[in-house]
């Protein structure tokens, strides 16, 4: 069984509420009714210190407004372990880069973590592995990895 936390894993994203939407700096943030799953490739973990607090990586399939921008998915408060499970629930941001924890707030709080640029899309939903790693070489667990 492939672990959400394995580099260059699938994982498909299925949101179960309204998205929360900012397209620009001077632009309004939108709820819009769209619950279409995308697909990110798991790039590595999310770290602050010795925490680790979420995943991230380019998103590959799904809407044309999350193409070409980064998934970050974060744990949430239900004590899921992305080293041994390969379906969660999780929030998700997804914009030009990586999250950056905010410490203002725990990272599990919707303001706990930040996005740089536009645009943005943000909300909860359901993380699955779709796809085992094609080989070996770019399956390195983050656990296992090299930094």
């Amino acid at each position: 069984m492939t672990v959400l936390s394995t580099f260059g894993t699938l994982v498909r994203v299925t949101p179960w509420d309204d998205l929360q939407c900012q397209l620009g700096p001077d632009a309004a943030v939108e709820l819009v009714a769209d619950r279409t799953p995308f697909v990110f490739r798991v790039d590595g973990w999310l770290e602050d210190g010795h925490i680790r607090y979420g995943l991230h990586g380019p998103v590959v399939d799904g809407p044309e407004r999350c193409r070409g921008l980064v998934c970050s998915i974060l744990t949430r408060a239900d004590g899921s372990d992305w080293r041994v499970e390969s379906s969660s629930s999780a929030n998700f941001k997804v914009g030009p880069g990586a999250v950056r924890r905010d410490h203002r707030y725990d990272f599990r709080h919707p303001e706990g973590t930040t996005l740089s640029g536009y645009p943005w899309v943000s909300r909860f939903g359901e993380v699955e592995v779709i796809s085992n790693v094609p080989d070996a070489k770019s399956a390195a667990s983050p656990d296992s990895a090299t930094r």
